[in-house]
């Protein structure tokens, strides 16, 4: 399996884990998240290797048919994706900010430059604003 799968597999599970059975459970976190082998399992709950394996897929494949009908790992990568291009965005602007106030507050701004440094101050506040509501809606990622 590759990592990229390894991914989608676990936030599938982040998801929708709770739907799948217990027994479901318990063999995808033994096997995906402490790493152990199938006839681990099986030793531990008394089964075949054939047991463990054939619960798995049918997790795996229970988890997909949700995702499939949901979309919700789908809408939050997405959404996820449109939150860094914005924060992205938000970034730069704030760069252009930066060089419009340093521009304007040089020599020869005169009487002007007040004025203009409070609009910078402001824009600039707005943008922190912007970048502290993108934070908040990513919090539950980190």
């Amino acid at each position: 399996m590759t990592a990229e799968n390894q991914v989608r597999l676990h936030l599938l599970y982040d998801f929708y884990g709770q739907l799948l059975t217990e027994k479901q459970r318990s063999f995808f976190e033994l096997y995906h998240h402490d790493d152990l082998s199938l006839g681990e399992i099986a030793e531990q709950h008394g089964v075949s290797r054939q047991a463990v394996y054939d619960i798995l897929k049918r997790a795996e494949r229970t988890l997909e048919e949700l995702e499939s009908k949901l979309q919700l790992v789908e809408r939050f990568l997405r959404e996820r994706q449109v939150v860094e291009e914005l924060d992205r965005e938000l970034a730069a602007l704030q760069e252009d900010i930066a060089r419009l106030a340093g521009g304007l507050g040089g020599a020869g701004a005169g009487q002007d430059a007040g004025p203009r440094d409070e609009l910078v101050a402001r824009i600039r506040q707005r943008v922190r604003g912007i970048r502290e509501r993108l934070r908040t809606l990513t919090a539950d990622e980190q």
